[in-house]
């Protein structure tokens, strides 16, 4: 009986034994394969980049308008220097304000982000914006086209303007609406502009004081075309033949035009009644159609036509 009992007590100390050794074994084990996975981690370079983001404003945008809150924010992303390049490439990354449940008034919103690789650390800044959620009303502006008329050439002004669409629908809380006095279009001219300028130009809404007012445009841009002309003085007059180098009775000279608007000082404009059209009759033995270009005058900055048809026909 003894023997079996030291027996069984010997069996239940190496059981002891074995499980304390076993228990050891499996967290130097585990110890191991940490500060391994942790010695690899440190071994992958690391990269930092910062991001201009657009910021989605998530709401019913039918109801509402939501003004103070910036078109963009700034993204800083970190982590495994291949993940980040890949994410620096990709133009899906926005940071969203998710303002579906708020109603009207002012709230400070707190910025997700989407489109980040979850392997990487992401901070957006600010990490809130101030909004306010406001009724949507919405009117009707004609749009105004602005230029620096000093950026044109000197005899040179705008004679014609078009603009498209002509006019714009302003949207926005109540009281920026009523505030809109003009929507803008805004013309970069070249200095010395001496032609016809057609642009792609960013539209603004500003209240009678010039003040620049913070409301949603359905077309952000409008097409302009300005028809730059010179504009000194004008006059027309009429054209003669001027034969020359034969005897004119000889040939029948018919010209194409009867008259040209001549342009320039005004005091030159007013002592020239007709312009004479040179034709050389020399080397004409059968009919023949000429185009002479028209001669150049002091005082006469250009012509109407520069050019005119002249027929010749010996008798």
């Amino acid at each position: 009986m003894n023997k079996w009992t030291n027996s069984k007590i010997l069996n239940l100390i190496f059981s002891l034994f074995l499980a304390v050794l076993l228990s050891a074994y499996v967290l130097s084990t585990q110890s191991a394969s940490r500060n391994g996975n942790n010695e690899f981690t440190s071994i992958l370079p690391e990269k930092k980049i910062n991001l201009t983001v657009p910021l989605n404003l998530q709401y019913n945008n039918d109801e509402y308008v939501v003004v103070g809150a910036p078109t963009s924010v700034s993204l800083a992303v970190h982590g495994p220097a291949a993940l980040v390049t890949t994410t620096q490439s990709h133009n899906d990354i926005q940071a969203v304000a998710d303002l579906r449940d708020l109603g009207v008034g002012q709230h400070t919103v707190k910025l997700a982000v989407k489109g980040v690789n979850s392997a990487l650390t992401s901070t957006v800044s600010p990490q809130t914006v101030n909004v306010t959620i406001a009724k949507k009303t919405s009117e009707k502006r004609k749009i105004k086209i602005n230029y620096d008329d000093s950026k044109l050439a000197q005899g040179y002004s705008v004679v014609n303007s078009v603009i498209n669409p002509k006019t714009v629908t302003v949207s926005g809380p109540k009281s920026n609406v009523d505030a809109v006095d003009h929507v803008t279009a805004e013309v970069e001219l070249a200095k010395d502009t001496k032609t016809n300028v057609n642009q792609t130009v960013k539209l603004v809404a500003y209240d009678r004081n010039g003040t620049l007012v913070e409301v949603q445009l359905s077309n952000r841009t409008a097409e302009i075309n300005l028809t730059v002309n010179n504009s000194d003085a004008s006059k027309k007059v009429d054209l003669v033949a001027d034969p020359s180098d034969g005897d004119a009775n000889n040939f029948s000279i018919t010209l194409g035009a009867k008259t040209v608007t001549i342009y320039g000082a005004s005091d030159t404009l007013s002592n020239v009644d007709q312009i004479k059209v040179p034709v050389d009759l020399s080397q004409i033995t059968e009919k023949t159609t000429l185009h002479v270009d028209l001669p150049k005058q002091q005082g006469i900055n250009r012509y109407s036509e520069s050019t005119v048809e002249v027929t010749v026909t010996p008798k």
